[in-house]
């Protein structure tokens, strides 16, 4: 998915990073209430009979999927040393004397751990590509690819920060195909009601807090936070 920068004041997002990347954060298709429990009654076998205890209304469900925010998210992830060693890379004083390969090599080594960290089955590959200024990167599902705007790589901590944003994207539609537990569950159905904002001629946005307020959104920017909150030296 495409993540924007922390401001609405963006430039013209619809020919952000390729026109399959833009594709891709549209919706595919909607699920209707009446759907999700009938989908929940074959995923997880629930008996009819039962249905009281396992009760699901539209208010609830919504809830679970928008207005969310960042601070409502506890990850089971840890920084530790083969983490650490690949972050201080990324250090400004470190980053600048990188040449273009090594820093595409660092790029690629913090891609590889997170997605060992997260249980990543196909890691995605990396794609780097000249989009417009505000376009930080995005992850394709359809290539499995996550592309990188070279406009952010003088910042590496936009790095850091877009690359476990992305990274995250493609745990939540793996975890959306596997469909094991309640939050895979969210997943798909956010995934298939998904809101994007809508670019407009002065350069701001319609249903940017909806975009940004959504559970994959709203969880993947918390946990690029786990990396970009610890202040890289």
């Amino acid at each position: 998915m495409i993540r924007f920068q922390d401001t609405v004041e963006k430039k013209d997002t619809s020919e952000l990073l390729s026109s399959a990347t833009f594709q891709d954060i549209r919706p595919t298709g909607s699920m209707s209430t009446e759907d999700a429990v009938l989908f929940l009654d074959g995923l997880f076998s629930i008996d009819p009979e039962s249905q009281d205890m396992y009760s699901i209304d539209e208010e609830s469900l919504l809830a679970e999927i928008f207005g969310r925010f960042e601070d409502e998210f506890d990850f089971d992830f840890e920084l530790d040393d083969e983490i650490q060693t690949v972050l201080d890379r990324f250090g400004a004083a470190k980053w600048e004397n990188l040449s273009d390969g090594e820093k595409t090599d660092a790029i690629n080594e913090l891609a590889s751990v997170i997605a060992k960290k997260l249980g990543i089955y196909e890691e995605p590959r990396i794609h780097f590509c000249d989009g417009q200024n505000g376009a930080c990167g995005a992850f394709v599902p359809e290539e499995n690819k996550i592309e990188i705007n070279r406009n952010i790589l003088t910042d590496p901590k936009e790095v850091v920060d877009t690359i476990a944003h992305e990274m995250r994207h493609a745990y939540q539609h793996q975890r959306a195909e596997m469909l094991e537990t309640w939050q895979d569950f969210l997943y798909r159905l956010n995934f298939e009601n998904y809101i994007s904002p809508v670019s407009l001629a002065d350069g701001k946005y319609l249903f940017f807090t909806d975009y940004q307020d959504q559970l994959v959104e709203a969880e993947a920017r918390a946990f690029a936070n786990i990396f970009t909150h610890k202040e890289v030296a």
